[in-house]
């Protein structure tokens, strides 16, 4: 069959015009750039745990701190302590070789150093596994502080780890405490037991049996009462309160000038559990001679008030004691203050919120409990400023050193709980010091110490150097006047 040639022609213009389309198409289409190869990377191997081959505490000890905060601190103390005791008696033999001695000196020098080594044995010392410590922050500026001292489970049987004895019962000092407690601290310590120890070390150390037995002399001497059932009789629980109260200033002399200063009143008061009434029914002797005591009963409480000659505007000192207790307060309004919180019937410092976030996760017993508010630092950094200002009024400079110091180891509210665990000591605390604080506070306080020093020497040697530049200035003499009279080659005060 023949085509049309004008259908022919029609057939090869669209061949073309579709071949055309697709090369346009083509050319506007961007190209695709092949797939590059992938480039080779470089694993960082992980890193290999290395396995300690003297053994350590180090797990045992983390289990009580916190990781991931501010700090994390961990020594090992075994290689050393486990001989302590040996390295003691070698540091004595090398004592004694080095040094020329008589036989009776060196006598001495080998029963002390003897004593020692058998007392750092039996007193738990060389259980001490290691110490750890560690900061992390709850919320910004807020942390919690942890440390410990640690020894394995089973171990723990010498003086140190007995010595704050089995009842935990520190923390519930704080259920005495007024809102106006600027310090307050409260530990077991049974004393009793390192008299008990020093006396079997006197067994075989002559000079340490006189050394005790003239100390327990001495105490009869003063007190009437022998020291052994005494510290048998105290304790273990210790406590001291310190409040400031705003509501009350009251003047204190400062400096040397004899101005005063305006502080917050001040009263202290110290709680000491008792076993039985010997140190009690000695002081009731003692005081019921006094003409100027006042005896007293209240809610089962004996008190025995003294009324000073001179009575000072904030003390009036008190003596008070009921079963278990015994207490010395510095003020007879804060004697009763802090029962009638204890008994419920006025709010005291554990109804400050404040206080209430301090304590929320530490433990509510311990062998140990402190607590301290910003008023107790505030108090004391005021009168450090007024006595400098006092004694060197002319030397803005070193008030301004004293500034930033304090500011530096500034504190805000803290509060400690220390437990006796099977592990060893572990203490806690919340409050405003965080990791970079305590690592001003540890190189500020030595520098405070020394300016606290060496300040006053710095202003007193200038001054004198004044002084003496005054007396040997050369004075201009008018032309023909006679030569002044020559100086003393000796300058003398």
């Amino acid at each position: 069959m023949k085509l049309c040639p004008t259908l022919g022609w029609f057939a090869v213009a669209l061949m073309l015009c579709s071949l055309s389309a697709c090369q346009k198409e083509a050319a506007e289409k961007p190209a695709v750039s092949p797939t590059p190869a992938p480039k080779a990377t470089t694993s960082v191997p992980a890193a290999v745990k290395i396995v300690s081959a003297e053994p350590t505490s180090f797990d045992a000890i983390g289990r009580h701190l916190d990781s991931g905060g501010g700090m994390y601190f961990f020594i090992s103390a075994e290689s050393f302590l486990k001989s302590a005791s040996v390295k003691l008696t070698g540091m004595a033999s090398a004592l004694m070789d080095s040094n020329k001695m008589d036989v009776v000196t060196k006598a001495k020098v080998e029963a002390g150093w003897k004593s020692l080594a058998h007392f750092t044995a039996n007193s738990g010392i060389n259980e001490i596994s290691g110490v750890g410590a560690s900061s992390i922050a709850l919320e910004p500026g807020y942390y919690q502080n942890k440390w410990m001292l640690h020894h394995y489970e089973g171990k723990g049987n010498g003086l140190i780890w007995n010595i704050s004895g089995s009842t935990p019962n520190a923390v519930d000092f704080a259920s005495f405490l007024p809102q106006t407690t600027a310090l307050a601290a409260s530990g077991n310590r049974k004393l009793d037991l390192l008299w008990k120890a020093l006396d079997q070390e006197a067994a075989t150390n002559a000079d340490l049996r006189q050394g005790l037995d003239l100390l327990s002399q001495q105490f009869k001497n003063s007190t009437g009462l022998d020291l052994a059932p005494v510290l048998a009789s105290l304790g273990p629980n210790y406590s001291l309160v310190i409040t400031a109260d705003p509501s009350r200033m009251t003047n204190v002399p400062a400096g040397k000038t004899g101005n005063n200063v305006s502080i917050p009143e001040p009263a202290v008061a110290i709680l000491i559990q008792v076993q039985d009434d010997v140190v009690i029914n000695r002081i009731d002797q003692q005081l019921s001679v006094l003409p100027m005591v006042i005896k007293s009963e209240e809610n089962g409480m004996s008190i025995r008030s003294v009324s000073l000659p001179m009575p000072l505007p904030f003390v009036r000192p008190v003596v008070a004691w009921k079963k278990g207790l015994l207490i010395l307060s510095s003020s007879d309004l804060l004697l009763k203050e802090m029962f009638e919180i204890k008994a419920g019937k006025k709010p005291g410092l554990a109804a400050n919120p404040l206080f209430k976030k301090l304590m929320t996760g530490l433990p509510t017993t311990g062998c140990g409990f402190a607590y301290v508010s910003p008023s107790f630092q505030q108090t004391i950094n005021d009168f450090q400023l007024a006595t400098m200002k006092q004694q060197n009024a002319s030397d803005p400079a070193m008030e301004k050193f004293l500034k930033l110091v304090q500011d530096a180891v500034r504190q805000g509210p803290e509060c400690t709980v220390a437990e006796v665990t099977p592990e060893g000591y572990l203490v806690t605390s919340h409050g405003s010091t965080g990791p970079a604080k305590l690592v001003a506070i540890c190189s500020m306080v030595p520098t405070a110490i020394l300016a606290s020093v060496a300040v006053p020497a710095i202003f007193a040697a200038k001054t004198k150097a004044e002084k003496q530049h005054e007396f040997i200035k050369p004075q201009i003499r008018p032309p023909g006047a006679s030569p002044a009279p020559s100086q003393p080659d000796k300058i003398t005060e």
